[in-house]
């Protein structure tokens, strides 16, 4: 990580989703509490089960998400986010390790906030944290069923692969 020496805008921020919800002097207010950070392509940002809580907002750039495969321990690659997108979140919510790796595929510019100061920024307002953590978990189930979308449809073309499979065989 190389840190970056300018904050992004209230514009920039208002281009991520997860942080629509706030106004633009909520906003302001938030760009205090990150830091900016730069990452050269290729550069692992989190890594799948460290110990690490914070939400990262790409400003600009593209990034992977990698998972590893429990059998085989093998990465596979789960998605690309780019600008306007976030990772991180869920470690918002909880103190487990990082659920996957997040990999720098471009350049990248990225905002960051800790789960500490995240967390007292949002004590400013118990209305303003409602609204983040019911954003957050919107986004969350999006992203789950999405990937249980996924999940239903590569299950069907394996089973369906091993059906021409069989057929061939016999």
């Amino acid at each position: 990580m190389v840190p970056g020496n300018v904050k992004p805008s209230v514009a920039m921020l208002r281009d991520v989703k997860l942080l629509q919800c706030f106004s633009e002097s909520e906003l302001s207010h938030l760009i205090q509490v990150g830091v900016t950070a730069n990452y050269e392509d290729h550069a692992n940002i989190v890594i799948e089960g460290e110990l690490s809580w914070g939400l990262y907002l790409i400003l600009e750039g593209v990034v992977g998400i990698f998972k590893n495969n429990k059998l085989t321990g093998e990465p596979y690659d789960v998605g690309q986010l780019r600008h306007g997108n976030f990772f991180g979140e869920m470690s918002l919510v909880d103190d487990n390790p990082r659920s996957a790796t997040v990999r720098a595929l471009t350049n990248c510019q990225l905002f960051y906030i800790s789960k500490e100061h995240f967390q007292q920024y949002l004590t400013a307002s118990k209305e303003m944290k409602l609204k983040f953590y019911e954003t957050c978990i919107q986004t969350i189930v999006s992203r789950l069923r999405e990937l249980d979308d996924n999940y239903v449809v590569s299950q069907y073309q394996l089973w369906k692969a091993a059906i021409r499979k069989d057929k061939e065989a016999a």
